[in-house]
């Protein structure tokens, strides 16, 4: 059974970031999981070999001044009975975040996201990529669009989307979707978008065509399997079969379906085989504008 018992939220007091607790938060107490809020104070090292002193003491001064901010990100009535610990270090923010994970065995990372507007839609911002590459852990990326001040309060997860890819491994994926649908008494749709040039799973372009309908047919009946394997309980299950361009399809159905979590696996035998995160994921967290759950798996095509 997929557990959340640390989760670990980055913060950089932007609104991104202060949405990023609010889910964090609301996780932790549906999942009775430790809360640890980090905040990484950037090290200077460009000017400090220039200006040691000075930059020591201004570094100081940063510390002392997110440790008061970070302290009182969580309302105090939201704060009582849960078990929360708050970070904060001078460092380089990849590396400090990374070693976090590790040193604390976190199971979960919630970050808040930038750059969500025309072309910004594009940039979710250097730390945001680099996690989803290296963490071993399940990572939750949360979007942006209001321009509005951000009140960290409380989000219900009732209608939850998970993407699947029929690999082999996909059923870690979906664990974690069951999972949190459990916790939270959502709705799941568990999902996969025919596309014609996925070749290497079912041949030539052509054939696909040749009897759509039987294609279809035998990819329902694969996601009919995977929920009959996962025997969830108490959980309401729909399977979708849709055709277009993975991505695209996804954010489409993630819109009209009202979906309030999207879930995707990260496929990937190795870290470094994750440098490039794959089309599908890499632009479903580009562009959705509800929070991506990435879920990395081994193996699969």
């Amino acid at each position: 059974m997929i557990s959340f018992k640390k989760i670990l939220v980055p913060v950089d007091f932007s609104e991104p970031s202060k949405k990023a607790v609010t889910y964090g938060l609301s996780l932790a107490e549906q999942f009775d999981a430790k809360l640890i809020i980090a905040h990484i104070v950037p090290e200077s090292t460009s000017l400090m070999y220039a200006f040691p002193t000075e930059f020591t003491e201004v570094e100081k001064e940063q510390h002392a001044k997110a440790k008061q901010v970070i302290n009182n990100l969580v309302p105090a009535d939201r704060a009582v009975g849960l078990n929360l610990q708050t970070i904060v270090k001078i460092g380089n923010v990849e590396a400090e975040l990374l070693g976090i994970v590790k040193d604390e065995a976190i199971d979960l990372v919630v970050l808040g996201t930038h750059g969500r507007r025309r072309l910004g839609r594009w940039f979710i911002g250097s730390v945001t990529e680099h996690m989803l590459r290296k963490v071993p852990v399940p990572v939750l990326t949360v979007s942006h669009l209001e321009e509005e001040g951000h009140d960290i309060g409380f989000v219900s997860l009732k209608r939850i989307l998970y993407t699947n890819d029929l690999s082999e491994s996909s059923i870690t994926g979906f664990q974690h979707a069951i999972e949190i649908a459990r916790a939270g008494g959502a709705t799941l749709t568990v999902m996969h978008a025919i596309d014609d040039e996925d070749r290497l799973l079912w041949g030539p372009a052509w054939m696909a065509h040749l009897d759509r309908a039987k294609l279809v047919e035998q990819i329902r009946n694969r996601l009919d399997e995977l929920v009959e394997q996962a025997k969830p309980s108490e959980i309401q299950i729909v399977t979708l079969v849709v055709e277009g361009k993975p991505f695209k399809k996804i954010l489409e159905v993630a819109e009209n379906y009202g979906t309030d979590l999207i879930v995707l696996n990260l496929q990937s035998k190795s870290v470094l085989e994750r440098a490039l995160l794959g089309s599908t994921a890499e632009r479903v967290v580009r562009l959705a504008s509800v929070p991506v759950l990435s879920v990395p798996i081994a193996g699969g095509s």
